[in-house]
């Protein structure tokens, strides 16, 4: 009886001190959100830059592992989210945006969640609900919250809800969300249906990211002393938005396909987008980042 008290006692901590940030991706609750090799052996992941700004995020709502997320700790914006892509059920746009409470404080708890006006000046490290409701103060531009998972591409409304939390959202003009959609997101996500065969309910891997630009947008915090201070270098507005898939069509085989969309700063108006392999997309991303990049590892580079 002891014995199965002590088991119950550990289980209950164990299940407490789950973590969100994770040290490795790999040995991580959120490995099933990447590709594994043909044998299935090997979980590989994109590139996982190493400086320590950059953290791994196994998103979580509702005790439920959705997706994942590397993330940018100083310009504030994820460096790419990582999803499974299978038969979506329909889902309703809820629009509560949430925050990831461990980025500020490893010891507050694993899940995303919404945040108070008050709390705001309490989250340094990611970026909150006012600053994209104040962007246009500082840039003459009002920028939107721009996906990076698409709550289109959800299963169910547990992970389309889960895709509405700010470390999976990056700085977007109106026309350069509603193009990134209307081009990228929509065509890929009837590719994949297409192309792809159902595999374990999953469909297809996909990877999607951004690359940082130049501009940023502004933001206040309060400091200790109960006075407002503002960062010129707040959220980063990136210079390109980037995605790619892969899907086995039989236990050896995969397709891929990348898709490129450089964001035309100043100008509200103006994006650019590119399809290519998933093996120019490295070679580009690398470039952008100045770092060696990969998104599949050396997988689906065709």
């Amino acid at each position: 009886m002891k014995l199965l008290a002590l088991v119950l006692l550990l289980s209950t901590f164990s299940s407490l001190t789950l973590m969100e940030v994770v040290t490795d991706f790999q040995k991580s609750s959120c490995s099933k959100f990447f590709i594994r090799s043909p044998n299935v052996k090997h979980i590989i992941t994109p590139t996982v830059f190493k400086d320590s700004q950059y953290k791994q995020i196994c998103q979580r709502l509702n005790n439920l592992y959705t997706f994942a997320t590397l993330y940018d700790t100083i310009r504030r914006i994820p460096v790419y989210s990582a999803y499974t892509f299978s038969w979506e059920r329909r889902t309703v746009r809820n629009n509560v945006w949430k925050n990831e409470p461990q980025l500020e404080n490893m010891s507050n708890g694993p899940e995303m969640r919404k945040i108070s006006d008050d709390e705001m000046d309490g989250f340094f490290h990611q970026a909150v609900n006012r600053d994209y409701k104040d962007s246009g103060k500082y840039t003459k531009i009002n920028y939107t919250r721009g996906h990076v998972f698409p709550k289109q591409y959800a299963a169910d409304q547990n992970q389309a809800d889960s895709t509405f939390t700010f470390t999976n959202i990056a700085p977007q003009t109106n026309n350069s969300n509603g193009e990134w959609e209307k081009e990228v997101e929509t065509p890929m996500k009837a590719e994949i249906h297409r192309k792809c065969e159902q595999n374990y309910r999953i469909k297809a891997f996909v990877v999607t990211g951004v690359v940082p630009g130049n501009n940023w947008i502004s933001i206040t915090r309060k400091d200790n002393n109960n006075k407002v201070k503002t960062f010129d270098k707040g959220v980063n507005i990136p210079s390109f938005y980037w995605t790619a898939f892969c899907c086995y069509i039989n236990q050896t085989t995969t397709i891929s396909k990348a898709y490129l969309a450089q964001q035309n700063e100043p100008n509200p108006k103006s994006s650019e987008i590119t399809y290519l392999s998933v093996d120019i997309l490295n070679r580009r991303l690398s470039s952008l980042y100045k770092e060696d990049f990969k998104v599949f590892g050396d997988m689906c580079l065709t």
